[in-house]
């Protein structure tokens, strides 16, 4: 968004530039400064901003610090729009120019509380100078109209934050129910290991890499089930899954649980016999 407002607005620079040196461009309403140094300040202020933005996008930094350049542009935009009122042409209205670089400014989602209002006040107050000091006269109604814009531009910014906070809030409850489902979906609820889907999705990357696999086989395991029931079969299944989440799963270990109760290892990234040495210490 820093880079659409900065680019907007240094179109309105060269368009602005453009216009004067055609042949239908008439003399300026308010000489005290020549419009071409208005709009040569809206390019100074903000082509090296969309450079650096640009720049940004390939290096990125800290977010606070991104935003805070979007906000110092925007600031000195807001200030510039009142400038607009020295680029005004016979015959042309006062503020058209500042409409459409307020219109652009107000797009902008990314405010803190407070800052949008501060912006509008700027420009407002920027504006409300320049027509004083030069003593330009300006129709009631377009005085009214002026005021209104503010106050209407004042609650696009509101609303767009709200809404920008609002959808990027479910974005993030979204993005964490989708989470959970994809863990969900690869887990096994008795052991809390990987299931045989999980296994299915992983097995590309194991044959891109050297892996060692092992196979778990609770010994007579079925006797736990016939004699004590399938209740304690589960419970038994249920702490050697967690042994191994927590004496085994790791960045180089996953643990699958292949049939009822056939656990699959493999590891992957562990140095010659460290994986060997390990499945002996656990099976004495």
């Amino acid at each position: 968004m820093g880079i659409v407002v900065s680019s907007l607005i240094a179109v309105i620079g060269f368009l602005g530039i453009f216009d004067l040196n055609s042949d239908y461009a008439n003399t300026s309403v308010l000489p005290v400064i020549a419009s071409e140094w208005v709009y040569l300040f809206l390019l100074l202020a903000n082509l090296p901003n969309l450079f650096l933005l640009l720049w940004l996008q390939k290096h990125p930094q800290a977010a606070e610090l991104e935003i805070r350049i979007c906000f110092a542009n925007l600031a000195v935009n807001a200030i510039l729009s009142g400038f607009t009122l020295y680029s005004t042409q016979e015959g042309r209205g006062y503020f058209f120019e500042l409409v459409l670089m307020m219109m652009v400014i107000c797009v902008f989602p990314y405010y803190k509380a407070g800052h949008g209002l501060s912006l509008v006040a700027l420009s407002l107050l920027m504006i409300s100078a320049i027509i004083l000091v030069n003593h330009v006269q300006v129709a009631w109604q377009d005085a009214y109209d002026l005021f209104l814009f503010y106050v209407i531009g004042q609650a696009c910014i509101v609303l767009r934050r709200y809404w920008f906070r609002q959808s990027s809030w479910y974005n993030y409850i979204l993005h964490q129910a989708n989470g959970t489902l994809f863990v969900s979906s690869r887990t096994d609820k008795l052991t809390g290991l990987y299931n045989r889907l999980a296994l299915r999705e992983d097995f590309p990357n194991y044959g891109k890499q050297e892996v060692g696999v092992a196979m778990i086989d609770l010994d007579d395991f079925k006797r736990f089930n016939d004699n004590y029931g399938h209740a304690y079969g589960d419970l038994v299944l249920t702490r050697l899954g967690r042994y191994l989440q927590k004496d085994w799963m790791n960045e180089h270990l996953r643990c699958y649980r292949y049939g009822g109760d056939e656990i699959l290892i493999i590891a992957s990234g562990l140095e010659d016999g460290d994986f060997v040495k390990k499945i002996a210490d656990f099976s004495s």
